[in-house]
């Protein structure tokens, strides 16, 4: 083989690798995209599990009664918490999640987000980048 073919077979492997880096970075998307992603998921994962917690030491779904009053500060969810243990800070920055209670039976969970949400799958979990909240009813909760 010439030298002539070499350059050319290795211009072509260039090419194809080059070009099979991008396509993937397309599909999947960076790596800091990526990162991202599960940054926010995670936030989502957290605020699924205060949720459940709540509604458990709450709520009794079958008398359709308050079981207790709302906490007044998620430390005390996380210190009963009886299935699971909560996370109550952002996992990127550290800050503590924002909550609120609205009402004897509503309360407000808020979080900052880098990309927004609009999933087909438990949509009530949906939001948009940037700081969001939602207002939470033990009565018929997530």
């Amino acid at each position: 083989m010439t030298s002539r073919t070499h350059r050319a077979f290795g211009l072509v492997a260039t090419v194809v690798v080059v070009a099979a880096v991008a396509w993937g970075f397309w599909i999947v998307g960076s790596p800091e995209t990526r990162r991202t992603e599960r940054l926010d998921a995670r936030r989502i994962q957290d605020r699924r599990a205060i949720v459940a917690e709540m509604q458990d030491l709450v709520w009794d779904d079958q008398e359709r009664v308050m079981k207790r009053e709302l906490f007044t500060e998620l430390s005390a969810v996380a210190a009963a918490a009886r299935w699971r243990r909560l996370t109550l800070v952002d996992p990127e920055t550290g800050a503590a999640y924002e909550y609120r209670i609205l009402d004897a039976h509503r309360y407000e969970l808020c979080a900052t987000f880098d990309m927004a949400r609009d999933d087909d799958h438990a949509v009530f979990w949906n939001h948009p980048a940037g700081r969001h909240c939602w207002t939470v009813d033990v009565r018929d909760a997530p």
